[in-house]
């Protein structure tokens, strides 16, 4: 798998677990995640990780304070990504 097909993976799995969790009524979730979600499907879409700016923005709440487990592993995820991405494309390609 190539590094663009191991980031575009790791998105779409971060994209199914953010859905999991909206859509699953019996799990606590702050209404930001459907924010996160559509933001996720945009960055991957766009594949703005082959740009200069590839960060992921997530929001501020975030890993910040109180989450339910669910949004704690869908931020590990997030940041897990980030380094990823970091550390193979620099930053960005042809950064």
């Amino acid at each position: 798998m190539s590094t663009e097909e191991y980031i575009q993976h790791m998105l779409q799995a971060i994209i199914e677990k953010i859905q999991i969790i909206v859509n699953d009524r019996s799990k606590q979730s702050f209404g930001s995640l459907e924010y996160l979600l559509n933001h996720m499907i945009d960055y991957r879409n766009r594949k703005q990780y082959l740009s200069n700016d590839w960060h992921i923005n997530i929001p501020r709440w975030l890993g910040e304070y109180g989450n339910t487990p669910e949004e704690e592993e869908v931020c590990s995820d997030i940041h897990r990504l980030q380094l990823y991405i970091a550390e193979k494309l620099k930053g960005g390609w042809g950064k």
